[in-house]
């Protein structure tokens, strides 16, 4: 990604952090981490990812409370059911075994296990002077795993049941009501400690103001069209009380009307592509079927090939600047409105004349494309699979080919074409790749007299990235970016060992992977070891600083990415250095951090970053900010990750 694409995380957060603190039944000021008389760190060291096949999870933990006799440890399982234990506390230390210690507590099986621990006599949070620490575990076999998604429910069922109908809402219901009762909630100004699912007018709080499926048109008839919309199943870029007038064109014309329904909750095409990458990944997964996953991703996937355009023409409109995009058939629209209205220039997030996402090409059609080509690898048979093949054929004849016009297609000095630049370009090419997985001869005509097979395309623009590798071995400064390279580097030569390239693509995978994860921060920023990434400045030089003056921020988005990537290289090499630093990242957003509480929650979200605000070197706030490119990416990398394990060990 780009700085505008930083520049709206930025913002986003910004805003939704401002909006969100009115709505919020309890408020309480930023907490700033302070030592629990409880850690469950040692638990997240030994088995942050456990393997079912053991029969049990060991949970030790740490008191450093001298008068504490005994810790309460409450384990809940992915399917929403928790059970309790007192647990005796000796020379500073506990631990005990799940399930064997818990009365009543069911058999592992695949999902998360979350943990919390208190000296306290029960888990209220909003007790005086109550401390509790998170964890998560989680728990996979030789078949994967399954993450929780209570942040993109649709609460509806393989039989369109809604609401507490459908076949998942207990689970559904624990989970939530968890979350909104935990540490992690209060860290966050997000806690509500009388909340319940069941509770109508608490349904009603958490699809206005927590989820980002969208509601509004869940239930009406889906046989006809929603103007460019074509399914149900839609995902909004923020919960629907986050749209307001700094980013929006009111409805009524009115800018003083900042009523929430006065503003029209839109989906980015790019964010909107990571959360069906996210849950095209559980399509093959050992999921109750009522779910419906696979009908569920194949509606996302029609709406996403609806927001790509059809026809020659440049559907760009001039900006507040003047200026004029050239993008034409296969370039994905910068997003949709929930009532099926594609996003133009000067509306929606581009109402603000700062916010140029849009331009040069974009950050849209790279993760759209891969979006649409994790899916088809999921589903290469399905009613939808020739729509997936045309709609990718498309893109790529754009994003290859077409895209000289506005200068957004480039060539490297030997001759390799790629999009736009190594970022985006890498995202191409995991969509690229996952096609070509399960169409390799797919033909893509890039020009009246040039048809190409897929797998020629994905050779020669793996090449590209190997051209565009520096002396230095990076790509950027970006972790984002190079992150995307060694993934699709890594996965190509995976797919392509035969190639005569393979071995050249994997070798610079492994010096930018390597230029990145011996890099280190100043001390006087990041206090422990560097876990996450920043912004690689110079050899070896890493900084958390992102912009002059500014304080140090951690985002997750990145740290999905670079697990995933890390992931992909050891899959690939079997090196165990990818592998412990792609694990320290888990363990971190499960609860190894400063704050000791689940930065992947039990909702299956993620927030955005976190601040070190006072400069010395520890993360010390956090706010209710879940964005789907942070969940998405970072669910992404620990499914890939999961994988590696499995094939190595």
């Amino acid at each position: 990604m780009n700085k505008a694409t930083f520049t709206r995380r930025q913002a986003l957060s910004f805003i939704s952090a401002a909006l969100a603190l009115p709505m919020m039944e309890v408020c309480h000021a930023a907490q700033t981490p302070s030592q629990s008389p409880v850690s469950l760190v040692p638990t997240l060291r030994r088995s942050v990812l456990a393997d079912i096949r053991k029969g049990h999870v060991d949970i030790d933990g740490v008191v450093t409370s001298t008068n504490a006799s005994s810790v309460r440890v409450r384990v809940t399982t992915g399917a929403g059911v928790s059970v309790i234990k007192q647990v005796a506390v000796n020379s500073g230390k506990f631990r005990c075994r799940y399930p064997n210690d818990f009365l009543g507590a069911p058999k592992l099986r695949l999902g998360t296990l979350f943990i919390d621990a208190t000296t306290d006599n029960d888990f209220d949070v909003t007790g005086p002077d109550h401390r509790q620490t998170e964890a998560t575990i989680i728990l996979y076999d030789s078949s994967g795993t399954v993450l929780p998604t209570g942040f993109t429910t649709g609460l509806i069922d393989r039989e369109g049941r809604t609401d507490e109908k459908c076949a998942q809402w207990n689970e559904m219901r624990s989970l939530i009501n968890l979350y909104l009762h935990s540490e992690g909630a209060m860290k966050a100004n997000a806690e509500r400690q009388t909340f319940d699912l069941a509770n109508k007018a608490d349904l009603e709080w958490f699809k206005n103001n927590l989820s980002l499926y969208e509601f509004r048109y869940r239930d009406r008839d889906w046989d006809q069209p929603l103007n460019h919309r074509v399914a149900q199943t839609f995902w909004q870029s923020v919960w629907s009380t986050w749209f307001n007038s700094s980013n929006d064109n009111p409805l009524d014309g009115n800018p003083k009307n900042n009523n929430p329904d006065n503003y029209r909750p839109y989906a980015f095409s790019n964010d909107f592509a990571d959360v069906l990458i996210m849950h095209v990944m559980r399509i093959h997964a050992p999921i109750d079927p009522m779910e419906n996953t696979l009908g569920f991703c194949r509606e996302a996937a029609r709406n996403l090939m609806a927001m790509q355009h059809k026809t020659a023409s440049n559907f760009c409109l001039p900006d507040w600047q003047g200026m004029r995009e050239i993008y034409t058939a296969g370039a994905f629209h910068y997003g949709m409105f929930n009532n099926g209205d594609y996003m133009t220039e000067r509306k929606g997030w581009f109402y603000n004349p700062s916010f140029h996402d849009y331009a040069a090409g974009g950050v849209l059609n790279g993760r759209a494309t891969w979006g649409l080509g994790e899916m088809l690898k999921a589903d290469p048979e399905g009613p939808i699979a020739a729509n997936l093949r045309d709609s990718i054929a498309l893109s790529l004849r754009f994003c290859l080919h077409d895209g000289k016009k506005g200068g957004y297609v480039k060539t490297t000095p030997q001759g390799h074409v790629y999009w736009r630049d190594a970022g985006e370009h890498a995202y191409l090419l995991l969509g690229m790749l996952a096609a070509c997985s399960v169409h390799p001869d797919m033909p893509v005509m890039l020009a009246p007299n040039d048809t190409q097979p897929l797998r020629r395309l994905c050779v020669n623009s793996l090449n590209a990235l190997v051209d565009l590798e520096s002396a230095n071995h990076q790509w950027s400064i970006y972790p984002n970016v190079d992150a995307m390279g060694v993934a699709a580097l890594a996965e190509g030569t995976a797919l392509l060992p035969q190639e005569p390239d393979a071995d050249h693509w994997r070798t610079s995978a492994m010096q930018v992977a390597d230029a990145w994860i011996t890099a280190k921060a100043d001390p006087k920023e990041r206090k422990a070891p560097c876990v996450n990434f920043g912004l690689l400045i110079a050899p070896g030089r890493m900084t958390y600083i992102w912009s002059k003056g500014g304080n140090a921020q951690f985002f997750y988005y990145q740290t999905g990415h670079w697990i995933h990537a890390l992931a992909d290289l050891y899959a690939l090499t079997g090196e165990k250095r990818y592998c412990d630093r792609a694990m320290s990242m888990v363990r971190y957003l499960c609860g190894d951090n400063p704050f000791q509480v689940r930065l992947f929650n039990e909702m299956g979200g993620v927030y955005n970053w976190t601040d070190d605000t006072n400069g010395d070197g520890v993360e010390d706030k956090m706010k209710q900010d879940m964005y789907p490119e942070s969940t998405a990416f970072c669910q992404i990398g620990f499914l890939h990750l999961i994988a590696a394990i499995n094939k190595r060990g």
